[in-house]
């Protein structure tokens, strides 16, 4: 009862196909009736066995019937002697199923149910940010091939999904004390940044003529640089990185690592943003600056440490030292969360030395070796992977007690209507952010460009803009007198 998609939060969930196909229908003509089909029958899963979802590994060496019956005693320590017994326990089989990642999804249950299981855990000892954190890892294996709804693993999808949903919100009510207020229109004097997208589809895709349009409006607003790409021949091979989107392995979600690699190389650009071709600005006062000082004018994380006292325990003394230290971390990289983790549609990288090792560490990962190579959005998952596996893994029960992060400190995790929301059939699907008037960017995951219900929501996206960015021209014109072509009254 695998639930195939694609590589979006909507196609990945199992409630997306309904709800995209009942979008649909609303958008084509003529209507006709719809016929659902009765529900299946309960799941029965005491007649599936371990051996039909995941054969014994032959890259992994586990016998994953003999893991299952590891994970059920692993996971009843809760009962027997308590909540760090069971942590421990569980994370001594992800620890072992995940020695080589790319062998890990030779059994995606397995996979899916040991971080779910570590997640629940977690929470019960209320470490909210390390139990999301091994949610967000889970996804990597959801992503591949979607749930599976009847398993003799102890993990459902709407389980999965609920508590995603639920501990995003609570972490991001913790995060938004490290957020500065920023007035939208900020433009900081001299900082230069460049807007990079790919789009390589035919000429005649409405996506693409859609995307630049919207591109090339909002460069001009307010002074940035695009760069915008529009086949595989024009992103040159990264010598010094290893990097060449040619070269067979990597697929073309990651073009977009050699892409903003190659710019950030020419040393022009002091930030890069990186934009999907679906997604579209949305706000046409918005800054990228605006968004670049929101999540970095404050570089100290958000946390749960206690105000500083005169004396207090040395501990808490090494805490406040980590938490804050001397010289301070500098923050590089800007994205966004939903329900399932990371959508890297749209995000902000800082040209810095971190990054560049960053994109290096992303573009080979060892995902790509073994079983893993062929997976689904292997640009997300290797991403993920690069960023939290090892910290997440990192038990540290002091760190936990203060709610310190789990991605490095170069990471903040911006609001979704600050960096990316998304249209309403995904948002529906994933438990996440609908795009709302006001919000930056509008991200149409799940969307197939060829499509006439998406090239709708494309042309709608860019129509709203377009109407926004007239408006906003007739008022500066009128407010300072000057007349002239786009960009000129900035």
């Amino acid at each position: 009862a695998w639930q195939r998609c694609g590589c979006s939060s909507s196609c990945r969930m199992v409630r997306g196909t309904l709800a995209f196909l009942l979008a649909s229908v609303a958008w084509s003509e003529p209507v006709l009736p719809i016929s659902i089909e009765a529900p299946p029958p309960p799941c029965e899963n005491s007649q599936i066995s371990i051996a039909e979802e995941c054969p014994d590994g032959k890259s992994s060496g586990i016998a994953w019937g003999t893991f299952a019956n590891e994970l059920y005693l692993a996971r009843s320590e809760l009962f027997v002697t308590g909540p760090p017994s069971a942590v421990q326990a569980v994370l001594v089989l992800l620890q072992r199923a995940t020695s080589n990642f790319s062998n890990a999804f030779e059994c995606l249950p397995a996979l899916m149910s040991t971080y779910f299981s570590l997640a629940h855990l977690l929470i019960l000892q209320d470490r909210k940010r390390r139990a999301l954190a091994m949610l967000q890892l889970g996804f990597i294996f959801v992503r591949d091939r979607g749930f599976s709804e009847c398993t003799p693993w102890p993990v459902q999808g709407a389980d999965m999904m609920l508590s995603g949903q639920a501990l995003t919100a609570r972490v991001h009510a913790l995060d938004r004390e490290s957020i500065l207020d920023v007035e939208k229109t900020r433009r900081e004097p001299g900082l230069k940044v460049a807007i990079v997208t790919i789009c390589a589809y035919a000429p005649e895709e409405p996506v693409r003529n859609l995307c630049k349009e919207n591109r090339q409006f909002y460069s001009a607003l307010h002074g940035y640089d695009l760069i915008f790409f529009t086949d595989a021949s024009e992103i040159e091979p990264n010598r010094h990185a290893d990097m060449d989107v040619k070269d067979g392995v990597h697929k073309p979600f990651f073009w977009k690592v050699n892409a903003v690699k190659n710019v950030m190389d020419r040393g022009l650009h002091d930030w890069v943003l990186w934009m999907d071709c679906d997604a579209f600005f949305m706000d046409p006062e918005r800054t990228i600056d605006s968004i670049i000082l929101m999540y970095t004018g404050n570089q100290t994380a958000a946390t749960q440490l206690p105000p500083e006292r005169e004396e207090e325990p040395k501990a808490l003394a090494s805490l406040r030292q980590r938490v804050h230290p001397r010289p301070s971390t500098e923050v590089s990289l800007v994205f966004a969360v939903d329900s399932t983790g990371i959508n890297n549609g749209v995000w902000l990288l800082r040209n810095s030395k971190w990054a560049s090792d960053f994109l290096s560490r992303w573009w080979h990962s060892d995902i790509l070796q073994g079983p893993g190579k062929e997976h689904n959005c292997s640009d997300q998952s290797t991403m993920v992977h690069t960023l939290l596996q090892d910290q997440a893994l990192a038990m540290d029960d002091d760190w936990d007690s203060i709610e310190g992060p789990i991605w490095p400190p170069e990471v903040r995790v911006a609001a979704q209507e600050h960096l990316q929301s998304f249209h309403q059939a995904t948002a529906e699907s994933a438990m996440s952010r609908a795009w709302q008037d006001g919000d930056f960017i509008k991200h149409h995951p799940g969307c197939h460009y060829y499509r006439l219900p998406c090239q709708y929501l494309y042309s709608e996206a860019e129509s709203i803009f377009r109407d926004k960015v007239l408006a906003l021209q007739s008022r500066l014109q009128l407010q300072s007198g000057l007349y002239g072509p786009l960009g000129s009254t900035r």
